[in-house]
């Protein structure tokens, strides 16, 4: 007996959603390309937001959450959340809310602190360079960036004068 494509596509997008949260995009995404039919989809999707196993603000939040301790800048976030297919005013409204948590120039500095090593023998201007650079790859803007890069290069430099 052939099986209601509805149940069909509930059942792939419960299979899907088992191994990590997704978002609604990604769930479309999945369900487009097994080839459910548009109203089917619009109707799994409906069943889904209704029983909260899609919810786009609570993966934003948790996919935030997770990559804090990375010390990941907001653009970087923005940028995958969006790749997720997160709408920009949600993505905007959770970062906000961490803000203060993402772009403190203390949590650049922590970063840039955990790789010093690379810096340490590098004449000034190649070493902020580089500093720069890793920090922009991980989503810091420019202005916390620098703080950090002052304040470590500085404490970079003290430790040669005191010899540690």
């Amino acid at each position: 007996m052939a099986q209601d494509p509805l149940q069909k596509a509930r059942e792939t997008s419960f299979n899907y959603l088992s191994s990590r949260a997704r978002s609604v995009h990604e769930v479309v995404q999945k369900l487009r390309q097994k080839e459910f039919a548009e109203e089917v989809i619009d109707e799994v999707i409906a069943d889904l937001e209704r029983l909260k196993l899609v919810d786009d603000r609570a993966f934003c939040r948790r996919w935030v959450e997770a990559r804090l301790e990375r010390a990941t800048g907001a653009r970087k976030l923005a940028h995958d959340l969006r790749r997720k297919g997160v709408a920009a005013d949600i993505i905007d409204e959770v970062l906000a809310e961490y803000a203060g948590q993402l772009d403190s120039p203390g949590r650049a500095a922590h970063l840039l602190r955990k790789q010093s090593w690379r810096y340490r023998n590098l004449d000034r201007q190649k070493a902020r360079r580089r500093m720069l650079g890793f920090l922009a790859r991980r989503g810091y803007d420019a202005q916390t960036a620098w703080e950090a890069i002052d304040q470590v290069w500085k404490e970079l430099q003290e430790d040669e004068v005191t010899g540690d």
